[in-house]
């Protein structure tokens, strides 16, 4: 197992990082010493890649981010896109107009701009974080009662509708709703989101494409998740790795499930488990 993983995928939220949204020294060590032995270290996440760049500083990566779930996987500094499946622009208009019947606030993930029709919480949290964001690393967003034009205008760009219903019991009714009118799918990425993507896309679907990319087979990869939105990618992966605090679901899917919580580093656990980190590697010629 050592020789052969080449890639290790990884969730963000719930997974590398702790409550309170930070990396443990524990776990940019053991990522360090992973990419020393040559092993990719690939984040997977449902955020926009905008969201990652500071973190993507700490661990001194410059490699390709897997983000909106799978739907644009894109190097954030150079801007180089690997690929984008973006959702079409009336299945977005379908969306809207399914979360205003239930209440539900929304935002939208275009290729730079995350979008809202109104100021919610979520984006006040992001502006409270430009605060302090160099000019790079700012999330950028835009707010407009118009969100008609903005679709339009913004039509093939646009990869992610997050929900955030205003009811837990709304979520499946939410979900079933978006399928039946879009044939999109609607999955929780958290106890109190659901994501909309194209059906079929998924972090395991970028996962595949950009292994292909990189010239690494799939039972070369390795990956570590928590929620119901890694389920795919921890199927697809030659190794699939659940944290103590993972979902049941994710458990049952993966050959490992580690020992700690991501407040207790677990990615560090889980590296030192899959790859044996705590072995020196042999010199050769």
């Amino acid at each position: 197992m050592t020789e052969k993983i080449k890639l290790v995928a990884c969730d963000m939220d719930g997974t590398l990082l702790n409550k309170e949204k930070l990396i443990s020294q524990q776990n940019i060590d053991a990522i360090k010493k992973l990419r020393s032995r040559g092993i990719y270290f690939v984040i997977a996440t449902g955020r926009h890649d905008s969201m990652i760049t500071t973190y993507l500083d700490i661990l001194g990566i410059e490699m390709p981010v897997i983000s909106c779930n799978g739907a644009m996987v894109r190097e954030p500094f150079s801007g180089r896109m690997f690929s984008s499946i973006p959702l079409k622009s009336e299945q977005i208009l379908d969306v809207v107009e399914i979360s205003k019947t239930y209440a539900a606030d929304y935002h939208i993930f275009g290729r730079d701009v995350i979008y809202g029709e109104t100021l919610t919480s979520k984006l006040s949290d992001y502006n409270i974080r430009n605060v302090v964001n160099s000019e790079r690393d700012q999330i950028k967003l835009f707010v407009s009662e118009d969100y008609k034009s903005y679709i339009e205008e913004n039509s093939g760009e646009l990869y992610k509708v997050l929900i955030i219903p205003s009811r837990r019991e709304d979520f499946a009714e939410i979900q079933k709703d978006v399928f039946k009118k879009t044939g999109l799918d609607a999955f929780q990425s958290d106890v109190s989101l659901l994501d909309v993507a194209q059906k079929g896309i998924s972090k395991a679907h970028a996962l595949d494409s950009l292994c292909k990319e990189l010239n690494i087979r799939q039972d070369e990869t390795a990956a570590i998740g928590d929620y119901l939105n890694d389920l795919e990618m921890i199927q697809y992966a030659g190794v699939g790795i659940a944290m103590k605090n993972a979902v049941p679901e994710l458990k049952d899917a993966a050959q490992i499930v580690t020992e700690k919580t991501n407040d207790e580093s677990a990615v560090a656990e889980a590296l030192e488990r899959l790859l044996d980190l705590t072995r020196e590697p042999s010199l050769c010629c």
